[in-house]
Order: C-alpha cells, then sequence, then structure tokens
C-alpha cells in the first residue's frame, strides 16, 4: 500500500540489459518519502505484469498515479496505462517527463490525464500532495497544469531546485540489482546521475527548451559519497555518468578522478563527451581519466558532413572527429560514437559523408566500441531547427497521440523520400547488427563493403534480426 504510485511506461519493445535507471521516478520518489509519504515505481522495462501490479496499488486508493513520458512510442505505453487506471478508479492521473513540459495544454486536452508537471518534479510533487490531501490549491503551486471547468490551465515554472539541497536517493524504491549488468569493462555496472542540463546549444536539442541551456551540479563531496554508499552496499565495481554532459566544467571532473584516486575506488567508469571538449585535453588530463577507471567514452559524432555539422550548431568539424579517435586510442581509452539522420536539409551525399566517417572510426581502432543510432531527427518545439522544420513541411501532431510516431527510429519527416528512408532504415539495422556478438563479424563486413564501394547494401536480414538481439 503506497500514497502515490510512479510508472514508467517503456519505450523499446527489445529487452534492455541492464536497464537504464528511472531516474526522474526515483528523483521525485525520494524526495516524497523523504517527506513521510510512501511510494511505488513501477517500471514498464522490468514489469510486463504492469496492469496486475498497478491494479493491486489501485485497491488502496493512492492519492495519484504519475506516469512519465518522452515523444514517442512511450506516449502510448503511457495512455495504454492512464487508460487501465481510469476504467477502475476515479483516482488522479498526472504526467511528467520531457513531453509533457514541452506539450502541456496538448498532453491535458487527454480524456485519461488529469494534471502535468512540467520540468523537474521532486518540489512540485510534494505541493501536489498537499493539493491531494486539500491544503493547498492547484493555482498556488508553480510548474503545474490542470482542468478546470472544462479549461485547461498552465501555472507558470518553477525555478530549478539546488541538486545538493534535495534529498539523497532512496535506492529502495527499486530493485537496484536488476539495473546492475556488465558493460564498460566492469562486472556490476550502475548509473549516477550528478548533474542537469547543458550549457551548449545544439540546434536539435530539447535541451536549450527543458532545461534553458543551463547546467548544475551537485558537490564533488556528495557525489563521492555517494559514489563510496553504492559500492559498499551494492558491490558495484563500474559506474556509467548518466547525464548530458559529464564534462562541462573540467575542473569539477578533475576533482573527482583525484578523489577516486586518492580513496581507492575501484571502479571501471563511462560518459558523454563533447568532441571539442577532449580536443582541449592534454596528456596529462587523459591519463588522469584513465587511471582513475575511465574504460570509454562516448561522442555526440553527428554527421560525417561538415555542412551538417555547422547547420545544427554542433561546434566540431569532421577532421577534429578523427583527431579525438587518434587521441582517445592512444591512450587506450574505448569510444563509442552517436549519429543522427534525417536533418532538413541533409543531403544523400551528406548521408554518404555520414556512412565514410562511420568506417573511419571502426577501421583499424582496437579501442573503437560502438555507433549509437544513427537516431532520427524529431523536430522539438523551440529548438532552432523547429522553424526550418516547418518551412519544409512538417505538419506538427495537434494531439498527444500524434507524437507516438515521432522518436528516435520512426521516419515520418516529409523532406525524406521513400528511398532515402530506405537508406537510412538499412543503415541503422546493419549498425545495430555490428553491435550484437553472434552476428557482429557478419554485419561489420556488410557495412565495410557498402562504405568501401560507398553503396546501398539493404538489411533483407531485419525479419529476422530481433532473434538475435541482446543474445550472448
Amino acid at each position: 500500500m503506497a500514497d502515490i504510485i510512479l510508472f514508467r511506461p517503456k519505450f523499446f519493445n527489445a529487452p534492455l540489459k541492464p536497464p537504464p535507471v528511472p531516474w526522474g521516478l526515483l528523483y521525485v520518489g525520494s524526495s516524497l518519502t523523504a517527506k513521510g509519504f510512501s511510494v511505488k515505481i513501477v517500471d514498464g522495462l522490468l514489469h510486463s505484469d504492469w496492469r496486475n501490479l498497478l491494479l493491486k496499488e489501485i485497491k488502496h486508493k493512492p492519492l495519484f498515479i504519475g506516469i512519465t513520458s518522452m515523444t514517442g512510442s512511450q506516449i502510448e505505453h503511457g495512455l495504454k496505462a492512464s487508460a487501465f487506471v481510469k476504467s477502475r478508479s476515479d483516482i488522479p492521473i498526472v504526467w511528467g517527463g520531457i513531453h509533457p513540459s514541452i506539450f502541456p495544454e496538448q498532453t491535458l486536452i487527454n480524456k485519461h490525464i488529469d494534471y502535468i508537471v512540467k520540468g523537474e518534479g521532486e518540489e512540485t510533487a510534494i505541493e501536489l500532495m498537499e493539493h491531494f490531501k486539500n491544503k493547498k490549491r492547484p493555482e498556488e503551486i508553480k510548474g503545474i497544469g490542470y482542468k478546470k471547468n472544462n479549461k485547461v490551465i498552465v501555472n507558470p515554472d518553477r525555478s530549478f531546485p539546488i541538486l545538493d539541497n534535495l534529498p539523497r536517493i532512496d535506492y529502495s524504491l527499486i530493485d537496484v540489482n536488476r539495473y546492475v549488468g556488465k558493460r564498460f569493462g566492469s562486472q556490476r555496472s550502475f548509473e549516477l546521475c550528478t548533474s542537469r542540463g547543458c550549457p551548449h546549444r545544439c540546434a536539435f536539442c530539447y535541451n536549450t527548451y527543458y532545461y534553458k541551456s543551463t547546467w548544475r551540479t551537485m558537490s564533488v563531496d556528495r557525489i563521492i559519497n555517494t559514489l563510496h554508499g553504492l559500492v559498499d552496499q551494492y558491490d558495484i565495481d563500474g559506474i556509467t555518468w548518466r547525464e548530458d554532459n559529464f564534462f562541462v566544467d573540467k575542473g569539477r571532473v578533475k576533482k573527482i578522478t583525484e578523489r577516486i584516486i586518492k580513496e581507492n575506488i575501484r571502479i571501471k567508469w563511462h560518459a558523454d563527451c563533447r568532441v571539442n571538449d577532449v580536443c582541449r585535453f592534454d596528456d596529462a588530463f587523459i591519463e588522469l581519466l584513465k587511471k582513475s577507471g575511465c574504460h570509454t567514452l562516448t561522442l555526440g559524432a553527428e554527421s560525417g558532413s561538415d555542412k551538417v555539422l555547422t547547420s545544427i550548431n554542433k561546434g566540431i568539424t569532421r577532421d577534429q572527429i578523427i583527431m579525438v579517435k587518434d587521441k582517445l586510442t592512444r591512450h587506450q581509452i574505448y569510444q563509442n560514437y552517436h549519429f543522427m539522420m534525417g536533418l532538413p536539409g541533409e543531403t544523400d551525399e551528406d548521408i554518404k559523408k555520414t556512412v565514410d566517417l562511420m568506417y573511419q572510426l571502426m577501421k583499424k581502432n582496437k579501442f573503437f566500441g560502438k555507433i549509437s543510432g544513427p537516431s532520427l531527427y524529431t523536430p522539438y518545439p523551440e529548438t532552432a531547427l523547429y522553424q526550418q522544420s516547418l518551412v519544409k513541411g512538417f505538419d506538427p501532431p495537434e494531439s498527444l497521440e500524434g507524437w507516438i510516431d515521432m522518436d528516435w527510429y520512426t521516419l515520418g519527416l516529409p523532406w525524406i523520400t521513400k528511398k532515402r528512408r530506405k537508406v537510412i532504415e538499412d543503415i541503422a539495422w546493419n549498425v545495430m547488427g555490428i553491435g550484437q556478438k553472434k552476428v557482429h563479424h557478419y554485419f561489420k563486413w556488410k557495412f565495410f563493403l557498402s562504405a568501401k564501394y560507398n553503396c546501398h547494401i539493404p538489411c533483407f536480414e531485419r525479419g529476422i534480426y530481433l532473434r538475435f538481439r541482446n543474445r550472448g
């Protein structure tokens, strides 16, 4: 029996091993438990029986059920959960996460949704509890949207919290071991989120709107204390720094890595990093990263075309990406690279340059990790590319349901021809095949042939691909 149920709908059909930690729900849940409320987190990525779990909790009349959602397929599964609850109770449904924050009015129009939380929800959730206990009126709560007399109302935004002022994470809300797995050179790797936001202004990124291009961090003392706790309590030997840009403040990273070494915290770690940041790192700093346990860095390459990189305000060049590959390989640090396709203005020639760059990053690179993506561009409002997308014929969905097919793996953009759609899909499926152990060499051979001879090789194996996914 819990006062609040927090639900993460699944957003990927194949099993993820290990799945990402539901950080948003975990932070909100920890803030609520610190105030004395009981919280139950149900994770659709882990709990295929989520209906039975929700039904069990509904019987005890929780004060509200919170559902998080990104743009894309997660909306579909979130709506299924909302409809399921509403068909069996009158418990208020509160949506939060990136999509409701960007589209609060459109989200609230849905008949199965009563409230939305816009932005970060720790402090807002506490005030919502006061509202549901008849101690606060909704118009007094910053950062929410709601319905009143058949009218949608969205209150002013709430200011961002200071991360050190938030309660410490209550890991008892999840089964930590189910989010632990082998990756990045470790046997028991977990995630840790120590900062929020990003100060950069990539033209495709929701961060410019959601976080207003700001960046905040926890203190180094709190970070190191948290690390000690995870290692001691859960026998963690690896960490993925689950944040948009771990390296915003080089001085912060230097302090963290020096403390890891000094306090003998034996972990391997992985983080996201910008290409132009690594360009500025000297050998001594990279060696410090390596000594502290840095195993892999994931870099946002995005495109092999300098024209495209300029158009998306990435602030990097193709030559810099190659230079970073050589620098990290020299220091024996593995590299993952993220790529994106389907951008407005991207041509067939740009796509060929991207495939060639992928090939150059893999070729004769003992420390190549994997290619993530290519993910597919989604036109988020308030981003620099959004107006350009409208000019090129993008017709924004007018309902919450309309955004279900607008995700990383769905191509429905008007400037992408049927032929180019087929090419991009085949590139993505072939690249994903490279990441599967049992078929790794086969798909790598296919990709190298297509890159070397500048030709399109279809992924005719797509129909049987998922049979191999995440096995072995």
